[in-house]
């Protein structure tokens, strides 16, 4: 059993299955997180992979378990960013359109699959808080966390990416 420092002043520890359940339960929200910054579904695998075990390593540094959701999600997005660093080919432009064209899950429907592609063309910059906040449910504070940047600037790329959208979308929202 590891103790997580913050829980161990609480009396409290999170074992194995606790860390399973957790990640079990964060899956789909690390995916749309990964694939909204690899868009590739083998380096989002990997990613996963590598932040699952990552945290795991990590557990006894986190100080206030709930802030667990957040803390993962930090890890996964340097893990991501991991990735492209040590990305030594380019993909072809074929193969980047045919992987943005398909939907990341079952999630995005037909009926959502303008949007989706329009997500996709925004910059990382815009991209990934639209994907926390409004496609994973994060709050702006929890946004900004994850991505290292102040509350005001989760809010005003949110407000930028909107107007791209809507202006992309020919004022439909």
């Amino acid at each position: 059993m590891i103790a997580i420092e913050g829980c161990k002043k609480a009396g409290k520890q999170m074992d194995k299955e606790q860390f399973t359940a957790r990640i079990l339960a964060l899956e789909k929200r690390m995916y749309h997180t990964a694939f909204s910054i690899l868009r590739d579904n083998e380096d989002c695998a990997d990613a996963m992979q590598n932040a699952v075990l990552a945290a795991w390593r990590k557990l006894g540094t986190l100080r206030r378990p709930e802030f667990f959701d957040t803390w993962v999600t930090r890890i996964l997005i340097n893990e991501c960013y991991q990735i492209i660093r040590g990305r030594k080919d380019t993909v072809p432009y074929e193969e980047y359109e045919a992987v943005c064209a398909e939907p990341a899950s079952e999630a995005y429907s037909p009926e959502r699959q303008e949007l989706f592609d329009e997500i996709m063309r925004l910059g990382e910059h815009y991209r990934l808080p639209i994907v926390l906040h409004y496609v994973e449910g994060y709050s702006v504070k929890e946004t900004a966390k994850m991505l290292a940047i102040t509350q005001a600037a989760v809010k005003q790329r949110l407000l930028r990416a909107r107007r791209i959208l809507k202006e992309r979308l020919g004022g439909r929202s």
